[in-house]
């Protein structure tokens, strides 16, 4: 990797991916992904544009790189924290996984505007968090396919949903979130 010129400008290929995903992801986390250009990303990187699409191609194939970096760093955190996911979690365990999970709201947000504009590319084993959800949840030689998507279909909802939930019902939201911890660990224990 090069040093970045006198300017402070990115140089050289791994100095200008870094600062164009640093960039698009700073930008998802202000205006959403459908809120700013190539353009933008290239001027908030410090980049010529053309830089953006000789490294990447389109904002979409920048967006699935960050998708794909911030996967990748969300199941680092998990499998860096200590705690024992694996096989049949009890409700504690989840709520501390929940708690560590909302951290990366950027990503959970980013990963719905994705999926609901490309369907078609949330393929099984895909993304790295959907190989957290199916390796953590899924125990035993029992597969649990449909109890392993509920339950990741429940912490997703709680993730982008649960602080509007909570302020629309006026439910405390440390109660809903250990309602949620606790349906699923019965997910993820097999029971219904």
């Amino acid at each position: 990797m090069t040093n970045s010129g006198a300017d402070g400008r990115p140089h050289g290929r791994e100095q200008i991916r870094s600062a164009v995903l640093s960039a698009a992801n700073s930008l998802v986390a202000e205006r959403g992904p459908d809120g700013f250009s190539v353009r933008d990303i290239a001027t908030r990187a410090g980049v010529n544009h053309a830089l953006v699409h000789r490294h990447f191609g389109t904002k979409a194939d920048v967006l699935e790189q960050v998708l794909a970096a911030e996967a990748e760093d969300v199941v680092a955190a998990v499998l860096q924290s200590g705690l024992p996911i694996a096989g049949d979690a009890d409700a504690d365990v989840v709520a501390r996984l929940l708690d560590l999970l909302a951290e990366r709201q950027t990503y959970w947000r980013t990963l719905v505007h994705a999926v609901l504009a490309s369907p078609e590319a949330a393929l099984p084993g895909t993304a790295s968090t959907t190989e957290l959800f199916s390796g953590l949840w899924r125990g035993g030689d029992v597969d649990r396919a449909a109890s392993t998507s509920v339950a990741g279909m429940t912490v997703l909802g709680w993730l982008i949903f649960g602080t509007f939930m909570t302020d629309a019902t006026g439910a405390d939201p440390e109660e809903v979130r250990r309602a949620v911890a606790e349906q699923v660990a019965a997910l993820i224990a097999g029971q219904r």
